[in-house]
């Protein structure tokens, strides 16, 4: 288990970060940024040929008993907008099927960690996503949801899961204590940091990894990540092959909102071309928290998963539902679609983590 070496991993990070991280002029718009920014475009158009994979969230409830401070659903929020809402079945069917007519095949169910939820109701939630996508004529869906057990993941996959997703957050320890207080589940740490070995265990076909940067010294946890990953391969067979590269959004009633620490537009940029670089074969999470001319420059070459349609309110794309986690872009994928297409993306709808590989372009 990571657990086990991981003071050592951090020690190092701490005292000197991956290179070229730590460089002078890292994502200050020089010859070391060209340089990454075109070969992480070469490595993935080699591999990938611009084919990008479309996905759109799915909010499920935005009751949870976590009290993270940089989030809008935390328990304790002060947003007077916020409105917690917990999807029935009926509901969440009319969700998926908005989502479908729109041309979406891959829907990822997200979840606040909403006490009366549980596993079983999760199962049901992903089978009847599953047949929804289904009999508009494929089906991958998606889960970002606080980890469970190995035995509860392999419940999951049968039960027609496809991929799922665990961001970090944070890989500094003291840092994650105090953006998790509480004794909720999310305040352990390292039960969160060995949810990627528990669902390589499981079989899961996609395992998200990734940091929220602006919680924390981003050249650590990128590097941290870089390392994370290595460990994986070694000594678990493989490593995730999706990379979340979400960055910290002011929430409306958040305490924390990342001053200091959020990486600039060019830092930014840089550290997806080199983890591109480094593993063209893993995904990155494009996400709508970004304008679309910066989502086409992090999509350069392909390769990676692309939202398109987004709401992060429950039942935010059929029904009068307010209080979102955080703002986002809602890039409509009959609007949006020509548009990738004119900077040589090609959308592969109807694909899986398992078949990215092979793609048709």
């Amino acid at each position: 288990m990571l657990s086990t070496t991981f003071d050592a991993l951090w020690r190092r990070v701490c005292e000197q970060p991956e290179p070229p991280l730590g460089e002078p002029g890292f994502g200050a718009g020089g010859a070391l940024d060209a340089e990454l920014l075109a070969r992480a475009r070469q490595r993935k158009a080699e591999r990938f040929g611009g084919a990008v994979f479309p996905v759109s969230p799915l909010y499920v409830s935005s009751i949870c008993k976590e009290r993270c401070t940089y989030c809008n659903y935390r328990a304790g929020s002060t947003d007077p907008e916020l409105r917690r809402v917990r999807l029935d079945d009926h509901e969440l069917e009319r969700e998926v099927r908005f989502l479908a007519g729109r041309g979406l095949r891959a829907v990822e169910l997200v979840y606040a960690s909403d006490p009366r939820i549980t596993v079983d109701d999760i199962c049901r939630h992903v089978e009847i996503t599953a047949r929804i996508l289904g009999q508009a004529g494929h089906a991958n869906v998606g889960l970002s949801a606080e980890p469970v057990s190995v035995a509860e993941y392999r419940r999951l996959r049968d039960a027609g899961l496809t991929f799922s997703v665990v961001w970090m957050e944070t890989y500094d320890p003291a840092r994650y204590r105090e953006l998790h207080p509480g004794r909720q589940t999310k305040a352990d740490f390292f039960w969160r940091l060995e949810s990627y070995e528990r669902m390589i265990e499981a079989g899961l076909e996609g395992v998200g990894y990734g940091v929220l940067s602006g919680l924390a010294d981003w050249r650590r946890d990128w590097s941290m990540l870089v390392l994370h990953q290595r460990w994986l391969r070694e000594n678990c067979g493989r490593g995730p092959n999706i990379l979340g590269i979400p960055r910290l959004r002011p929430a409306p009633g958040a305490q924390f909102d990342g001053r200091g620490v959020l990486p600039t537009d060019g830092e930014f940029r840089s550290l997806v071309a080199w983890h591109n670089a480094l593993f063209p074969d893993v995904l990155p999470f494009v996400s709508t928290r970004e304008d679309f001319e910066t989502c086409l420059q992090l999509a350069a070459g392909g390769g990676c998963l692309f939202t398109l349609n987004c709401s992060t309110v429950p039942g935010g794309y059929t029904l009068p539902n307010r209080g979102a986690q955080f703002r986002t872009g809602d890039y409509d994928a009959a609007v949006y679609e020509p548009r990738l297409r004119a900077a040589g993306l090609a959308p592969e709808w109807a694909w899986r983590p398992a078949s990215c590989y092979t793609v048709s372009v």
